[in-house]
């Protein structure tokens, strides 16, 4: 029963925010980036980030460049404790990840942040 309440709970923030964040899609995030959408995943919310120009094949001829980039999307992911749309998600121990994509939607690399990876005020 604790189970269901805590699954309902998590479902309804993810809604709530997905319905916030949403409003505000697609916005510009950095150096290209698009933030295109956002859905659910199980417990996460998942931001699809397209790169704009670049690709999947770019990527596998520069591994170095595109795993530094994923090392710092990775460390800029506790900026996203902030976000008051988030914060219910959190609550309710959910979690969000950042999905890179390219134009076509082909994965470069995800980065995640889980609710215990926030600390409360």
């Amino acid at each position: 029963m604790l189970t269901a309440c805590a699954d309902s709970n998590l479902t309804n923030a993810q809604r709530q925010a997905i319905a916030a964040l949403g409003k505000q899609l697609p916005t510009p995030y950095r150096d290209g980036l698009i933030v295109d959408s956002v859905h659910r995943h199980g417990d996460d919310l998942v931001l699809v980030i397209r790169f704009s120009d670049a690709t999947v094949a770019m990527a596998k001829a520069k591994p170095d460049l595109f795993e530094a980039l994923r090392r710092d999307e990775q460390g800029a992911m506790a900026e996203l404790c902030t976000d008051q749309a988030l914060a219910q998600v959190y609550a309710a121990g959910g979690g969000v990840r950042r999905r890179f994509v390219d134009a076509d939607g082909a994965l470069f690399f995800e980065t995640t942040l889980k609710a215990s990876d926030c600390h409360s005020p």
